[in-house]
């Protein structure tokens, strides 16, 4: 086989593998009472300016958080949020997230999201990254749709609409999916609690395939690969 034709044949194995999935879920992040799931490890220094009292510029919380399907703490749970996140400006509400999602119901469990970005806290939607996972998100990338749900004090709820596509045949695309509002769709219900969007252990299900996009390029490498044997 031609060195060429060989290196088509394995860009066309990379497409025609790929997937997309979309999962909806909440993140319960609890700084206050008895049992926290974030603890803050390192302390800035009291002279550091920032917008927000008692928040200091190089602030560091570590968190096991929960991630659930709605956002009440205590429905279903779908998994973990584990990592940290720090106060990276001097002059605002704005964190450096690094977290690996651990999720723990249905086909996904036991696989992981990692995830890396710049959290905004005053913006409406952040995105961040989703820059690598393990079991079926092997080698994925993506990005997540990180929304403020509701706070209170210290405490708060994330809503997160996670999009990344894998090498893997087996990961999935909701067709219910909502668009994303960066993307000039709409956002959905506020809360997720009512909409039919998939979330939590909903959106860990089915399978369909990739999409005209990918069947498109296969076509393509196929003909080139055909052209150079």
């Amino acid at each position: 086989m031609a060195p060429h034709a060989a290196v088509l044949l394995s860009l066309l194995l990379l497409t025609t593998c790929a997937a997309d999935t979309h999962l909806h879920f909440f993140l319960h992040d609890v700084v206050s009472g008895s049992n926290p799931t974030a603890v803050q490890i390192i302390k800035g220094p009291a002279s550091s300016s920032n917008a927000f009292p008692g928040m200091a510029f190089g602030d560091t919380t570590v968190i096991d958080d929960a991630l659930t399907e709605t956002s009440s703490p205590t429905s279903a749970p779908v998994g973990r949020a584990q990592g940290f996140y720090m106060m990276s400006s001097q002059s605002g509400m704005v964190l450096m997230m690094c977290v690996n999602f651990l999720l723990t119901t249905g086909d996904y469990n036991g696989s992981t999201l990692a995830v890396i970005g710049r959290d905004d806290i005053m913006t409406t939607t952040r995105e961040l990254s989703v820059v690598g996972g393990t079991g079926k998100f092997r080698m994925a990338t993506g990005y997540v749709l990180w929304k403020t749900n509701s706070s209170k004090g210290a405490d708060a709820t994330i809503e997160l609409d996670v999009y990344t596509t894998a090498l893997n045949g087996t990961t999935t695309i909701d067709a219910n999916a909502p668009v994303s509002p960066i993307d000039g769709g709409g956002g959905g219900t506020a809360g997720g609690a009512t909409g039919k969007s998939s979330s939590g252990a909903a959106a860990l299900r089915g399978a369909v395939p990739y999409g005209w996009a990918n069947a498109w390029v296969a076509a393509v490498l196929v003909a080139l690969a055909g052209c150079v044997w």
